[in-house]
């Protein structure tokens, strides 16, 4: 690792002339991930079920054989209707209802059926929106709604619906569209009907003897990560399962070693070796750095920082990239002066052009690093205005993505602290100038985001 000393003399060479705004910067991102199902509709086709009609004497029997005494029939007899235009979930509507209407389920082997609830009507209509879920062992559903007439009759009322089927539930991405032999792959599994509780599975031909890897979705759409290897064959099949349908695509494995592009201005600096000695070896990523001094996006009469991210990517294809930037900002940016909500506006607008072109239309993936508080307050202004800008560009990206901050461990509650403890051992938090982290920093910068490439499935 580089020592304290040599990480400040290393900063100081060929430094020039820092501008009275500072500021810094890293970030990492996942564009949206490339479907390996045919994509289709978020919803099922809306289906309103056949009405069974008043049932008279108990109605007719249901799956169970189930009856019941004699009710009324006739226009404003009880009648029960099903729908299944909400995706994942059965709707059921009462009408005709004198008093409280009894709903449950009709299921073979159970004679009573499986109660639902009970429905208080107004003007003799109820409806119960979520009366049950779709499943996938039994997509021909049939209910009953029953009431107590006032003599003591009971009138009821049957409707079938039937659901769609689950060789369709599943939608699969992968996380990025770069996939490299021996490394972690992510997929990412969509329950379309959003009621999760469904165990899925995943395998990729010929990486070893290593088990399968499974997850039970969780409700919602939210996508739950699945991670994996590819293994070392060049053209290997990927099957995403369950019991009801089997996802398959033939992968194009990279044979290449992965590309961190660990770029900004100073600040990145000696963190850039940091990751490289973290990184060396056979399977790890390979390192390019790209710091240059002095630099800001809103300066860029000096060095022009959009169009260098264009370079950047043309020249390397990086899979990760890093930036910690901001050390030089505060000019101004579209007629804006430096510091308040319209600057940062108007730098958030210069950042997500930058970590779009990053992105690569999700072939990699993006960290920017908010600026722990410096010593000095007119800094100050120009950092806080700086990482907000940061975080609205970052917001307005879907997925890919991701703040890295490390103000709660360097500056916890927005102050400059010069020294901390971590892990058992007292560091100094700043070099001399009471802006740049140390090189003792730097290093747990490193091993904090190497912990998050792994977490999030980019490193083994």
């Amino acid at each position: 690792m580089i020592r304290v000393d040599q990480g400040w003399q290393r900063r100081r060479a060929g430094a020039g002339v820092r501008a009275a705004a500072v500021t810094a910067v890293l970030g990492l991102g996942l564009m949206p991930a490339v479907a390996l199902a045919a994509p289709r509709s978020a919803s099922a086709p809306a289906r309103t079920a056949l009405v069974a009609g008043p049932a008279g004497l108990g109605g007719p029997p249901g799956p169970t054989g189930a009856s019941g005494p004699t009710g009324p029939t006739g226009p404003g007899a009880l009648t029960l209707s099903a729908s299944d235009a909400q995706v994942g979930f059965i709707a059921l509507r009462v009408s005709g209802a004198t008093s409280a209407v009894r709903l449950a389920e009709l299921v073979p082997g159970v004679p009573a059926g499986v109660p639902l609830g009970t429905l208080t009507p107004t003007g003799g209509q109820a409806s119960l929106a979520r009366a049950a879920s779709w499943r996938c062992d039994r997509l021909q559903r049939t209910f009953q709604a029953s009431e107590t007439l006032a003599g003591g009759a009971t009138a009821t009322s049957t409707v079938s619906v039937t659901t769609p089927s689950c060789a369709t539930r599943l939608s699969i991405s992968l996380v990025t569209s770069r996939v490299y032999r021996d490394h972690p792959l992510r997929i990412a599994i969509t329950d379309r009907w959003g009621i999760g509780g469904l165990r899925v599975g995943a395998c990729v031909s010929h990486a070893g003897l290593r088990p399968c890897p499974t997850v039970t979705l969780a409700p919602g759409r939210r996508a739950t990560l699945l991670q994996l290897r590819a293994g070392m064959e060049r053209h290997p099949l990927l099957e995403v399962f369950d019991p009801y349908e089997s996802l398959r695509r033939r992968l194009d494995v990279l044979q290449s070693t992965p590309v961190l592009l660990a770029t900004g201005d100073s600040e990145m600096q000696v963190l850039d070796d940091d990751l490289a000695a973290d990184l060396a070896g056979p399977t790890g990523d390979r390192v390019i750095s790209d710091a240059r001094q002095s630099t800001a996006i809103s300066s860029p009469f000096l060095f022009d920082w959009p169009a260098h991210a264009v370079q950047q990517v043309n020249a390397d294809h990086p899979s990760v990239v890093a930036m910690f930037l901001g050390g030089n900002e505060g000019f101004e940016l579209g007629g804006v002066n430096c510091c308040g909500p319209d600057w940062s506006r108007q730098y958030a607008i210069k950042v997500q052009g930058m970590m779009r072109v990053y992105l690569q239309h999700g072939a990699a993936s993006v960290y920017w690093f908010l600026i722990p508080t410096p010593s000095k307050p007119q800094f100050v202004r120009v950092v806080n205005a700086v990482n907000a800008g940061i975080e609205l560009a970052a917001s307005r990206f879907r997925t890919g993505v991701h703040v890295l901050d490390l103000r709660p461990l360097f500056s916890p509650g927005g102050r400059y602290i010069d020294s901390l403890t971590y892990r058992g051992r007292t560091i100094t938090v700043h070099e001399p100038d009471g802006f740049h982290l140390s090189a003792s920093a730097d290093v747990i910068v490193a091993q904090l985001f190497l912990a998050r490439l792994r977490r999030d499935g980019l490193l083994s």
